[in-house]
């Protein structure tokens, strides 16, 4: 997904995408979706009280890789959808909200609890 995000990057600015099909482009918006819905719901802060440090980092390393997955996939909707010319086919309002979810859940659960105490939530209720 990483690879396809800057191809993608590479074909929005030489201003080609809107040559592509437009039923293949719809179909993969639709497979990106899928994969932005993986990583939208997922904590990157991890405090499992009862794992080992190497199980808490194995975990931490498989939600890290999967919600890199979903932000790639978001980067390369963004750039199908933002390309100049596409048709309407292409804007695809599931696609539009899931990178909307996933954006405003880590904003709120990954990014703002790093650097402000407040957004910080105590699982146990504390």
């Amino acid at each position: 997904l990483s690879e396809l995000g800057s191809e993608s990057a590479k074909i929005k600015a030489m201003g080609i995408m809107d040559k592509l099909s437009t039923d293949k482009t719809v179909k993969v918006l639709n497979i990106l979706e899928k994969n932005i819905q993986d990583g939208s719901k997922l904590s990157t802060l991890l405090n499992h009280n009862n794992d080992t440090e190497d199980e808490e980092r194995l975990w931490r390393d498989l939600i890290m890789e999967r919600v890199t997955k979903s932000a790639d996939a978001c980067l390369t909707a963004i750039n199908i959808m933002t390309s100049p010319n596409m048709p309407k086919a292409v804007y695809i309002e599931d696609v539009i909200e899931r990178i909307i979810q996933y954006t405003k859940f880590h904003l709120q659960n990954t990014l703002y609890p790093q650097y402000d105490p407040v957004y910080r939530v105590d699982p146990h209720g504390g």
